[in-house]
């Protein structure tokens, strides 16, 4: 298998569609379409160490709570339950990032990081889009005020046993991250989050 070039086949704010022409193990060319938050995607540039955007995995100690939103997104349809999340601006430390993000999603201020992810790539069948897990401790008291016009988000403070609860539910829409994250905190609890 080889990667030969990419084409751009559409680009709008924040995404572009490429066809990306590779040999296959037979030494046919082949054609694969992908989305990609670069000018060109991972695949022929080659790097794929930093992170498209972060996952913030947020833990309230004083609180003793996990922080978990349900957000209005549009490729759903309707409401997901997951953690607040956004991309990382040029330049941009990932902490930093992390911090904008869950201020302006849930108005709690960024503590410390425990620990965070490498770059992992999540539907690596459609998109090189990587993003980066970041397990923080927060504080504050949750405000939806830095929400933009386009976001519609509530934010949770949830315990082992709500989470529990909420993995229980029928109905529930899930990010693939979330559900597995928030599974091992209802099975771990604080331990899982902090590394120990």
């Amino acid at each position: 298998m080889e990667i030969i070039d990419a084409t751009i086949l559409a680009k709008v704010k924040f995404v572009t569609l490429f066809g990306v022409s590779y040999l296959d193990r037979k030494g046919r060319i082949r054609c694969w379409h992908m989305v990609s938050r670069g000018e060109q995607p991972k695949c022929i540039t080659g790097e794929r160490r930093r992170p498209d955007a972060a996952i913030i995995v947020p833990y309230h100690r004083r609180a003793n709570k996990l922080v978990v939103i349900k957000e209005y997104r549009i490729p759903v349809g309707g409401y997901q339950h997951g953690f607040p999340a956004g991309l990382l601006d040029p330049g941009e430390e990932l902490a930093a990032a992390a911090g904008r993000e869950l201020r302006e999603e849930t108005g709690l201020a960024l503590v410390s990081v425990y620990r965070h992810s490498p770059a992992i790539f999540s539907s690596a069948g459609i998109t090189d889009e990587a993003i980066a897990m970041v397990f923080v401790e927060v504080d504050g008291t949750p405000s939806i005020r830095h929400n933009t016009d386009s976001e519609d988000i509530e934010v949770f403070l949830m315990g082992r046993q709500e989470v529990q609860e909420l993995l229980g539910r029928d109905g529930i829409v899930f990010g693939a991250r979330a559900w597995l994250v928030m599974d091992a905190f209802a099975r771990m609890g604080q331990a899982y989050l902090v590394g120990n």
